[in-house]
């Protein structure tokens, strides 16, 4: 039995021979690379401007304490909340940051990512 007539006969559909035209418009010339994007000399150019440090990059080379790092990843994990009320969005921010401290699988999610444990009591760190 079938519902909304998903599963029952319907119209035949056509089959396309195999020879047959395509449907594809031709190409009226082939695909180029701009001569901009390739220097013989240079080789590819790629864009100047550093890539931002990740959290863990930061936390890694010094920038931050562990407590830094696992604000910063509070505020990526909220970024999309950013629309809420201050004092609502800090209260969810406190509550994610407190299950991290706390949980035991999240305990262990920040040993294995950062090699470090948080302990609850530990300060806010920038």
């Amino acid at each position: 039995m079938g519902i909304d007539r998903i599963g029952q006969g319907g119209p035949p559909v056509p089959v396309p021979e195999a020879g047959g035209p395509s449907r594809a418009a031709p190409s009226e010339s082939p695909f180029r690379v701009p001569s901009a994007a390739l220097d013989p000399v240079a080789g590819p150019q790629v864009a100047s401007t550093p890539a931002a440090s990740t959290a863990l990059e930061r936390l890694r080379a010094g920038e931050i304490d562990l407590g830094g790092y696992v604000d910063r990843k509070v505020d990526e994990a909220t970024s999309h909340l950013s629309a809420l009320p201050v004092d609502q969005l800090e209260s969810i921010r406190d509550s994610l940051r407190e299950r991290i401290v706390s949980d035991p699988s999240l305990v262990d999610l920040l040993q294995s990512a950062t090699g470090e444990t948080l302990s609850p009591q530990t300060p806010r760190g920038d």
